[in-house]
């Protein structure tokens, strides 16, 4: 049979190798110019590998098994990164430590896991007798991971794979983490066509038809991977049933950004957080096991990232970045900065659990209709907003597919 696979993100480029691998005709259509979806690696200083840089998506976690594998079959190495993910210190606001916040972050989760459905964590901190700077900086923390506010993001939002504050490691593909999806786009070949957006979805009895502007391809099945922002716009003929629809609008969207800026010395690895300005900075290894000579920054939440005005470019935001990191020698003049929200086959970094979500709807979100199949992140449960989401729910897609009569 042949299957038509929407997007070239990481759930798209594993779905379509595994119906390769199975022995079907598989077209993958991808609206930008490159393969990777909100996985984007570049080289900050042009020339030098030295200075390779994730724009989207970066950290290789613990449990993240599917993305060692395929690393693995490509070849491909992955890297400690000589800092953790999960603890920084705070800097900012009222003196705290990064166990007190960790403490907090704990006694939260707890009361978080028997929370009424839709509780906020506003509603949720409000409760909390700790300590107040420990709250703020975790308040700040998930907040701008999530990127939304505190009183949208729910409160079960914050017990997922990424609230852990207690030191582990993390690591990332060396090289960059665009090379495991050009590793994939490699194997497809042909079947990989860029600057092709899909306009529209139809499907029979019989078979699907995807609308280019280049035409209409028809196939047997379709898998779509696009981001939530982008599906929400996306027309189906017939229509998905309602309470689907439904689920989609009520999906979060996340409100993220990333800066980059130049190093001129040597630097240790470090992650430190700031609490007031909903964002955190590091300093981390790439594959030459060296600290490369670049600071970088995430931040997030509409609120927060219009007051570090990423909308007018980088400079207000490397501004708050070189006070609150006045140790480390920034080439201010590098700065780069890069927002998804405003990306039209984005529209967002990632899901976010809003208050808004109820209960099921990530089933009705992954469900199939028809011959038209659904992967992303946004797909991925427990796994959603992360890399690995993306890459299981390509596999979950490629699997229903394959087990169609």
């Amino acid at each position: 049979m042949r299957v038509i696979v929407i997007g070239a993100g990481f759930a798209g480029l594993l779905a379509a190798d595994r119906i390769r691998e199975a022995g079907h005709e598989v077209l993958l259509l991808e609206a930008r110019r490159r393969v990777g979806g909100r996985v984007w690696s570049a080289e900050l200083v042009p020339g030098d590998p030295a200075t390779v840089i994730e724009r989207g998506a970066e950290f290789v976690l613990d449990g993240y098994d599917t993305l060692r594998s395929v690393a693995a079959g490509l070849g491909l190495a992955i890297a400690p990164t000589g800092m953790s993910y999960h603890e920084r210190e705070p800097r900012g606001g009222a003196p705290t430590t990064p166990a007190e916040v960790a403490a907090c972050a704990a006694d939260l989760g707890t009361v978080a896991a028997s929370a009424p459905a839709r509780t906020s964590l506003a509603e949720l901190a409000a409760g909390y007798s700790g300590s107040p700077a420990a709250l703020a900086a975790f308040v700040s923390r998930v907040t701008a991971t999530h990127g939304v506010g505190a009183s949208v993001l729910a409160a079960a939002g914050i017990t997922d794979v990424t609230t852990d504050f207690g030191y582990r490691p993390c690591w990332r593909i060396a090289g960059g983490n665009q090379r495991l999806a050009d590793g994939l786009a490699a194997r497809l070949g042909a079947a990989v066509r860029l600057g092709t957006p899909v306009r529209a979805i139809s499907q029979d009895a019989v078979g699907v038809r995807v609308r280019t502007d280049d035409g209409e391809i028809t196939g047997e099945a379709a898998i779509v991977t696009v981001p939530m922002a982008v599906l929400r716009n996306l027309p189906f003929s017939p229509a998905l049933p309602e309470p689907v629809r439904a689920a989609w609008l009520r999906a979060g969207l996340g409100h993220n950004a990333k800066l980059h800026i130049p190093l001129t010395a040597p630097t240790a690895a470090s992650a430190v957080q700031s609490v007031p300005g909903r964002f955190w900075t590091w300093t981390a290894a790439d594959g030459s096991g060296q600290v490369q000579p670049v600071l970088h920054a995430f931040g997030g939440t509409p609120e927060g990232l219009a007051d570090l005005r990423v909308a007018d470019g980088p400079g207000a935001w490397a501004g708050q970045v070189a006070a609150l990191r006045q140790e480390l020698p920034l080439d201010l003049t590098g700065a780069l900065v890069t927002t998804w929200n405003d990306d039209p086959w984005a529209g967002e970094s990632y899901s976010a659990h809003t208050t808004d979500v109820a209960p099921g709807d990530g089933d009705l979100i992954a469900a199939p209709h028809g011959l038209v199949h659904f992967a992303g992140e946004h797909t991925a449960g427990h796994w959603a907003g992360l890399m690995e989401g993306a890459l299981r729910s390509g596999l979950r897609a490629a699997g229903e597919v394959l087990a169609r009569p």
